[in-house]
């Protein structure tokens, strides 16, 4: 059939979890149903290559390292993000950003008012940031509203979906 067009569907890429992947453009990094976790995404601008990290707590310390999953925690995941996103071609360290989503407190408070994983979750994460050297350039966090995103690696834009508002750009 000469001078028919056809349109590629866009290829979306899930990460759940305590998971970490790393794509590039036109590919399209998704987080369903994110409650206390915070989403990291790492994006460079000029080689349209991101990443998430899916972090589920704050802290490693205390746990067995030859049990530890290094992406369910702040303080590990993104060096481990940073790790698996330098290894793509083109990718250079001062071109990355990030954009961080979640930290909800999804659940009524128990007995130990002070305990709240959605925040502390998010205050690991921007610390683990700042560690490492990389701005945050947009951040969604906090409140009592499960969120979902899909991270466009041809534009950087992160279309956030929180229900019963207007789905919006990051």
């Amino acid at each position: 059939m000469t001078g028919v067009q056809t349109c590629a569907l866009p290829i979306f890429i899930p990460v759940g979890m305590g998971e970490l992947k790393v794509a590039r453009s036109p590919e399209t990094l998704a987080v369903y149903g994110i409650g206390s976790c915070v989403i990291v995404s790492l994006y460079d601008t000029k080689s349209k290559v991101g990443g998430i990290a899916h972090v589920m707590l704050p802290d490693s310390s205390g746990i067995d390292k030859e049990r530890l999953n290094p992406n369910k925690f702040a303080d590990t995941a993104i060096p481990a993000l940073y790790e698996a996103i330098k290894g793509e071609d083109g990718v250079f360290k001062g071109n990355l950003h990030a954009k961080i989503v979640g930290g909800s407190e999804m659940f009524p408070p128990t007995e130990d008012f002070e305990n709240n994983i959605g925040r502390d979750n998010t205050a690991a994460v921007k610390k683990a940031l700042k560690k490492m050297g990389f701005p945050i350039i947009a951040e969604d966090t906090g409140g009592k509203r499960g969120r979902s995103i899909e991270f466009d690696l041809e534009s950087g834009l992160i279309r956030l979906s929180i229900l019963g508002e207007e789905t919006r750009e990051l």
